[in-house]
């Protein structure tokens, strides 16, 4: 039996996640993938100090202080609220493709860099986000989450923009192909 296909879905929850999660029924993708939905909470504050006792417990399991800031920012409200974004994503997920092994996830720091390392640990197929296409001169198609997985990414990456609105409409794809690694397909669905 064939190795089934994996797809690392970047979900913040928006109008332009949702519509890359609607465009995914288009996509000819097999009946049976193992998909993970990633939400980022982006933390920039420090969460309030621990207990002295939470402290001791935390650092027997932590090795690094970078590990220790993420034990912190799991518990916090951001990182409550990304992971229920993520298992809405999940669910919708699974009501859309039965048999698809579905999971969520949160992880906390900069989405774009979180969405690259865990597909650099996980190895995906593919990478699925959306693109708001609003930040800066310099990305008039691409909002800056998405322009950064697209270009550091090591796999295929799929961005939908929009929601499209005539399910009988065709799709507008730009297919671009990344020689220089191997041949990697990198799509853009631009609706």
């Amino acid at each position: 039996m064939a190795e089934r296909m994996k797809i690392l879905i970047g979900y913040d929850g928006s109008h332009c996640a949702d519509a890359a999660l609607d465009d995914l029924r288009r996509a000819g993708l097999p009946e049976e993938v193992e998909a993970q939905v990633l939400s980022i909470a982006e933390i920039w504050l420090p969460p309030p100090p621990p207990s002295n006792y939470e402290i001791v417990e935390q650092a027997r399991e932590v090795k690094t202080p970078a590990d220790l800031k993420r034990v912190y920012s799991k518990d916090s409200a951001a990182a409550k609220e990304a992971l229920c974004l993520a298992q809405r994503a999940q669910e919708r997920l699974k009501s859309i493709f039965p048999l698809w092994d579905v999971t969520a996830d949160s992880l906390c720091g900069s989405a774009a860099w979180e969405l690259i390392a865990k597909a650099d640990l996980w190895k995906p197929d593919l990478i699925v986000v959306g693109s708001h296409g609003r930040a800066g001169l310099g990305r008039l198609v691409l909002g800056s989450v998405s322009q950064r997985v697209l270009t550091e990414a090591h796999c295929s990456v799929r961005i939908a923009r929009g929601r499209v609105e005539d399910p009988e409409e065709s799709v507008r794809l730009i297919i671009g192909i990344d020689a220089a690694h191997q041949f990697k397909v990198r799509t853009i669905v631009i609706c």
